[in-house]
């Protein structure tokens, strides 16, 4: 597998943007990778055009809506363009997109189907884990007082429709007698949500959103991470949380994704549920089993360095390029 230069597209300024792992995935596969800033204000449509005649890499690849269509179209006169697109939702905007690119990968196999009656070269290609980036370089008396819980839940309960579930479950778990710690942005101050704010859920807050190793330390440190996926029926639309949660050591509880078993296997590397009364069995009995629930947590993380690294999914994308390109 020869290298390539790819030049990558995405909004730099978020350390949690998925190009970052990309990034370090490429490179430790020994290719080459010119960053463009596609964040607010930093670079236009057509200076894109510019970078691509002077750079001439093999490929472009991003993972949204960082153009217009028509500049991809452009680009494609002169490179490939590459789309690994990160959500298990299909909006308005992104068909016409597909049509423009040479290879489409998506997150969730169960959509692949679709996507390919649009571009017949869509692939499944899950997300993984960049240790890198989630290195702990110690554990204080202070981090166990501020990360460590029962339950640890990371991730957004704002007002959207697709957040309520996840409000409700929460609630459900800390009326259940367990020690919930959860981290992510502020509820937003509505009138709607003082009730919330105010109330057991609110008072629940860790204080702030957690990133790289203060997100690495609440997985040690809680002992279960709890997880929602937001669309478990499609299958194998496992977000990159999946991974990385794992991958930092949580013992990782999560609504059953279909398919989940053949990525990690329910039981022995991760847990699963179906519904709020299975998950709260589950939250209750591995708080008494700590033995099995560390045992799980341990194989989960092996499996996920032995398998699901983004250098391991790089690796994969770059075969299935090989092949079709």
């Amino acid at each position: 597998m020869r290298p390539y230069r790819f030049i990558l597209v995405a909004d730099y300024g978020r350390p949690w943007n998925n190009a970052w792992f990309y990034r370090a995935g490429l490179e430790k596969n020994g290719n080459t990778v010119i960053p463009f800033d596609r964040g607010k204000g930093k670079q236009s449509d057509e200076s894109i055009l510019k970078v691509i005649a002077d750079t001439r890499p093999d490929f472009v690849m991003h993972t949204k809506d960082e153009f217009p269509v028509y500049v991809f179209e452009e680009m494609r006169k002169t490179t490939r363009v590459i789309q690994w697109y990160p959500d298990p939702i299909i909006p308005a905007w992104l068909p016409p997109y597909l049509r423009s690119f040479d290879l489409f990968f998506t997150m969730s196999e169960g959509l692949v189907k679709e996507f390919r009656t649009w571009n017949p070269n869509s692939y499944w290609l899950t997300q993984a884990f960049e240790p890198s980036f989630f290195r702990v370089k110690s554990i204080s008396d202070e981090d166990r007082q501020i990360f460590s819980a029962d339950v640890a839940f990371v991730g957004n309960l704002g007002s959207k429709p697709q957040y309520l579930s996840r409000r409700s479950a929460l609630e459900t778990v800390v009326s259940s007698g367990a020690s919930l710690k959860w981290w992510g942005p502020k509820i937003p101050w509505k009138m709607a949500n003082i009730p919330l704010i105010y109330g057991r859920l609110g008072r629940a807050y860790g204080g702030r959103f957690v990133w790289g190793e203060e997100y690495a330390k609440v997985a040690r440190l809680s002992k279960i991470f709890l997880a929602f996926d937001s669309r478990p029926e499609i299958r194998k639309s496992m977000s990159a949380r999946m991974y990385t949660a794992v991958g930092c050591g949580a013992f990782y509880l999560c609504r059953h994704v279909e398919g989940i078993e053949d990525v990690l296997v329910p039981d022995r590397e991760i847990v699963t549920f179906h519904d709020e009364d299975e998950m709260i069995d589950k939250i209750h009995f591995y708080l008494k089993n700590d033995d099995h629930r560390q045992k799980i947590a341990k194989a989960g993380e092996q499996r996920v360095s032995r398998d699901h690294t983004y250098e391991i999914r790089i690796k994969e994308m770059l075969a299935i390029i090989e092949k079709n390109c």
